[in-house]
């Protein structure tokens, strides 16, 4: 066994100690179809990072949830890890999560008196090799523990963790002030930990290995070097070509701990010689990462000159070689930037919180992950200017930063990382473009285009602002959503302007905002204010030809769509006099009073608000529990209390039918629209009725901050995230959005608005 100096040792690398355990809070619904086993039902071993994850969380297993991959996603660096259990192999690269490739990685012990080794569903097995027993995993925010038995009688139980290190940046509104924390937050690594616990009475020995299949060079596939703090490691290098992009995947580790083992091509890497006492534990790191300097792996056409448009990862400005990112993330894991101490900050929201339930914390974690998964990080090159740029895949359909996903996932960019929001916001109003009705926010700002510059699938060309791709023949029906996105742009800049007092950044920008307002008022219908007769009515709710998405003649006055303008005026008004300016305030207010008391109006001859008075159609006399998504960030700026009062207790009595209208037992799910569109517009099968579980999680939070104090005693801390956990707890594709109620699913994948759930953990829920 390799030793360590004392001091290393022991400030380093030796965790012992056990898992706090709690009790499980208490939970129950008649929706749960899944039973969930949690950390505190299980006996762990102490935690293989030093890292304490939450209790609750639910424990997932390869017996019951085969079919799931773990996505651990670098935020903005775009290097990812995601592990295949159904397949036994793990996804990798450096571009994302629809850029990189399949392999097998050999992860797990051979004992010394054993050829075999008992490794994790990361890898195939091969000769008398065998699957750990018992394998579970545990899902937190930035770590995720893979946990497993040897099986052959000796007592050796092995637990592995996957370790983002990323925190945020609350209240930094640009990089360069806050510098530091972003490098933390985009080294493009995860650290490995490794905990090897005798359970036994006899000392145990063997090799811990850690090894892929990818190719590497027998020339300089392993180097050794000192990092800059002093400490002597080796690293492991695969060849470039077992990257999409030309990047080179990597491992690294102290020399007192691993060297590289090449003795199987299928486990290539490095391996660690232990020897544990009777009754101990034994605990090491190592780096998985991955390190791409190309300058390009993305277009941005809005920079000029033309040949200065191509873009690289704004990890290749903080860090000049691989060597360099190793050096950084081995002399930080515990002192100076303490990226473990991260990563426990992160996994404490969870740890901290006495009111959520293991549903809703796995879900919280998940989503972050298809967020992060989904994020871009990018630095221009000297001759556009510098500077970098940043933007947000919508899942698996590639369009970047699309304004109304960004309404949910903006939430937590707004709260975390104040500095990537107002990039990817500077960027929207870049792009911003006009029609017949005036100015509008364009529904993407860009995705992945094909060598002739076409709009295609992600990972199947490179991605490129200032390219429309929601728009035939990318989406054979797409077409733009300019006054929703209008309003979604209002209240967005109107919590970040509330969060940050960038007010210069408001006055920069109030102009264009004011135009899109103008351009609502040019769509409104004479009599209620809200947009109608197709003039720029079409809604973000794209999966269905129904009343909610509103298209089609006959179109209009759709009150979910009339509230959201309401509030986007109102918000409009807030913005004003925050930059001064309050020449139009009246103008927004009086838009904003008549459509409310429309509304009202409504109510009282309905005895609730249906979807819509339209008759485009026929299910617009129904209900939706979407009608007040606009409240959510009016309300966290303050300016509900300037509403008709009505009009929000209103809301508040009619929520809880519309929820219970709404909420489907096979299959169990909460649907957007409590009745079924049916006629020629669904000739092509094209109307079923489905869930986005980012906007049914969104409708109870708005329940329980709005509807709460108008009378709604039913509203406080709804649950409705139990079947977004059913659902995706054992999907493929990390977090899905929704599906049909004939259970087919809704092709939205690794998709980042479901990081709305992030606002469960908001003090005032």
């Amino acid at each position: 066994m390799h030793h360590l100096r004392p001091l290393l040792a022991c400030a380093l690398l030796c965790v012992t100690g056990l898992v706090l355990l709690s009790q499980v809070f208490p939970f129950s619904s008649a929706a749960m179809s899944i039973h969930t086993t949690t950390l505190a039902d299980v006996q762990l071993s102490p935690p293989a990072s030093g890292i304490v994850l939450d209790s609750r969380l639910p424990v997932q297993t390869v017996s019951s949830q085969s079919n799931f991959s773990n996505v651990n996603a670098k935020f903005g660096s775009r290097f990812d890890f995601t592990i295949s259990p159904s397949d036994a192999s793990a996804h990798s690269g450096t571009e994302g999560v629809f850029h990189d490739n399949k392999a097998s990685y050999m992860v797990g012990v051979i004992p010394a008196d054993q050829q075999r080794a008992f490794v994790f569903h990361m890898g195939k097995l091969s000769g008398s090799d065998a699957y750990v027993q018992n394998e579970q995993w545990i899902q937190g925010m930035d770590t995720t523990r893979w946990l497993g038995d040897t099986g052959d009688g000796e007592g050796l139980h092995l637990a592995v963790d996957f370790i983002d290190t990323f925190a945020g940046e609350p209240g930094c509104i640009a990089i360069r002030d806050c510098t530091d924390a972003v490098k933390d937050d985009t080294v493009p690594v995860l650290i490995v930990g490794v905990s090897l616990q005798n359970k036994s009475m006899q000392p145990l020995k063997g090799t811990f290995i850690f090894g892929s299949n990818r190719g590497y060079s027998a020339d300089n596939g392993c180097l050794q070097h000192i990092t800059q703090g002093g400490t002597p490691v080796r690293v492991f290098s695969y060849d470039p070509a077992s990257d999409v992009s030309g990047g080179t995947l990597f491992l690294a580790g102290d020399q007192a701990h691993w060297y590289c083992n090449t003795s199987a091509r299928d486990r290539a890497g490095l391996a660690w010689s232990y020897q544990i006492a009777a009754n101990s534990t034994s605990t090491a790191y190592l780096l998985l990462g991955g390190w791409n300097p190309s300058q390009h792996l993305f277009v941005n056409r809005t920079l000029s000159p033309a040949s200065c448009q191509s873009e690289g990862l704004y990890a290749a400005q903080e860090w000049s070689s691989q060597d360099e990112v190793v050096d950084f993330a081995i002399d930080n894991l515990f002192t100076h930037d303490s990226l473990l101490a991260r990563a426990q900050q992160m996994e404490n929201y969870l740890i901290n919180n006495t009111i959520l339930t293991p549903q809703q914390r796995w879900v919280i974690g998940n989503t972050l992950r298809s967020y992060k998964a989904s994020s871009w990080l990018l630095s221009r090159q000297a001759c556009a200017g510098g500077g970098y740029d940043a933007t947000v895949y919508e899942g698996s359909y590639a369009f970047l930063t699309t304004v109304d996903v960004m309404h949910e996932y903006g939430y937590f960019e707004i709260t975390r990382i104040p500095w990537f929001f107002k990039a990817a916001l500077s960027t929207v109003f870049k792009n911003a473009t006009s029609n017949e009705f005036g100015l509008y926010f364009q529904h993407d700002q860009g995705g992945d285009v094909d060598g002739t510059g076409n709009c295609t699938d992600p990972g199947k060309g490179i991605p490129t602002f200032r390219s429309a791709c929601y728009a035939p023949p990318r989406i054979s029906i797409g077409v733009p959503m300019p006054t929703e996105e209008n309003d979604d742009l209002a209240l967005l800049m109107a919590y970040y302007e509330h969060i940050s007092g960038d007010i210069p950044f408001l006055q920069q920008h109030l102009t264009q905002i004011e135009a899109a307002m103008q351009h609502n008022l040019r769509v409104g219908d004479p009599n209620t204010g809200i947009a109608y007769n197709a003039q720029d009515t079409t809604t973000t709710f794209d999966a269905a030809s129904d009343c909610l998405h509103n298209e089609g003649v006959g179109a209009g006055n759709l009150y979910y769509q009339g509230l959201k303008e309401a509030t986007g005026y109102r918000a409009t008004a807030y913005l004003d006099n925050l930059a001064h300016s309050t020449t139009n305030s009246n103008l927004w207010l009086s838009a904003a009073t008549k459509i409310e008391n429309v509304m009202v109006r409504e109510y009282n001859t309905h005895s609730f608000i249906p979807i819509a008075s339209s008759t485009a159609f026929n299910n617009c006399n129904g209900r939706s529990i979407t009608l007040g998504e606009g409240l959510f960030y009016l309300h966290l700026i303050g300016q509900d209390g300037t509403m008709n009062q009505q009009l929000l207790y209103d809301l508040a009595q009619q929520y809880p039918a519309d929820l219970n209208a709404s909420t489907l037992s096979s299959p169990a799910m909460i649907v957007l629209t409590s009745s079924a569109a049916t006629g020629p517009q669904c000739s092509t099968n094209h109307c079923h009725r489905y869930t986005w579980f980012s906007k049914t999680m969104l409708s109870g939070i708005v329940a329980d901050l709005v509807y709460t104090k108008y009378g709604c005693s039913s509203c406080r801390r709804l649950d409705l995230v139990q079947s977004a956990y059913d659902y995706n707890v054992d999907l493929s594709d990390n977090f899905g959005d929704g599906f049909h109620d004939d259970s087919s699913d809704w092709s939205g994948h690794i998709y980042p608005r479901g990081i709305i759930s992030w606002a469960l953990l908001d003090p005032r829920y």
